[in-house]
């Protein structure tokens, strides 16, 4: 299984529009940072299964970096611009492959739209909230419209029912949702298992956009990893703020639920890929958890838009 990282910025990406700081100006790839976003890729029964944790208004200069050739299901993490407003550009992996672009469940009312037999939604997962946000934001998706003019066919399932007696199985992987809180409002964190080459569980936790997790949901993780061999934090900046961890704050939490390389995305124009990683060293000594991993051969290091890593 890999998980490659599509985008490690913030809310405005960076560069930053209008900006011309240091990093914004960077000649340094990783210091480009796309909105954040993610990608699970298993080979299973024949056939590379892929699934996508958040579709910002980046994904068409995502997808087409990567080349990526197909989808089978999309990951919210929640509601905002950032990590939704890509949405109908998924439509793609399903409009072209069937005679028009209505689809056969229901528009927001329940009413059953007309369609062919083989048409497949691609299934989206969110939590509640996230869901009646997708319906308000892209409400011209589940309405009868006329025939033409494209839009995605999709499902909308909730996340919140994915836990350890009942995970999403999905080539060859399985995947919880982890409650976490984003200021006020609750995000979902993704723990994704799969069986790895020596045949033992082998796990990558997503956990974007959050500035709380609870002792439960930390205990969630924990019961459920496996070995947990990568694990990516929001990690905003140094100083604190009141909706996203901090990079103390995401050491914190990876010293709690101890993955082998721990990476921080969602990270501002403050510093630049090369600083981060300093500061990291030099902070590294407060946290004996996590500089005991680095000794026999783990990591904590930012992410960079592109980074694959093999779980």
């Amino acid at each position: 299984m890999f998980l490659t990282i599509l985008g490690s910025g913030t809310s405005h990406g960076v560069p930053v529009i209008s900006c011309n700081c240091d990093v914004c100006r960077s000649a340094d790839p990783r210091d480009k940072r796309y909105r954040a976003s993610a990608l699970l890729e298993n080979d299973f029964e024949g056939k590379t299964w892929r699934v996508l944790i958040d579709v910002g208004p980046d994904f068409r200069s995502q997808a087409l970096a990567c080349g990526l050739p197909s989808l089978d299901a999309l990951l919210l993490t929640h509601g905002h611009a950032d990590h939704l407003h890509g949405l109908d550009d998924i439509r793609i992996f399903s409009h072209t492959k069937v005679p028009h672009s209505i689809s056969k469940y229901t528009d927001a009312n329940g009413v059953p739209h007309p369609s062919n037999e083989n048409t497949k939604p691609m299934p989206i997962y969110a939590n509640r909230s996230t869901i009646e946000i997708v319906k308000s934001h892209f409400d011209y998706i589940f309405k009868r419209t006329q025939i033409g003019g494209g839009k995605p066919l999709v499902s909308l399932n909730d996340a919140e029912n994915l836990v350890p007696t009942a995970p999403l199985k999905i080539g060859g992987m399985e995947i919880i949702s982890i409650p976490m809180k984003h200021g006020k409002i609750d995000t979902t964190g993704y723990l994704v298992s799969a069986i790895g080459k020596d045949g033992k569980k082998k796990s990558a936790a997503y956990l974007t956009d959050c500035n709380y997790i609870s002792s439960e949901s930390v205990r969630l993780i924990n019961k459920n990893c496996g070995d947990l061999v990568h694990a990516v934090i929001d990690g905003l900046r140094i100083e604190g703020h009141t909706t996203h961890f901090s990079f103390s704050e995401a050491m914190a939490l990876a010293e709690q639920i101890r993955p082998t390389h721990t990476w921080t995305t969602h990270m501002t124009h403050d510093l630049s890929h090369a600083n981060i990683i300093e500061y990291f060293n030099e902070i590294l000594p407060k946290f004996p958890g996590l500089k005991k991993i680095v000794a026999d051969g783990g990591s904590v290091l930012p992410a960079h838009d592109g980074l694959r890593l093999e779980v």
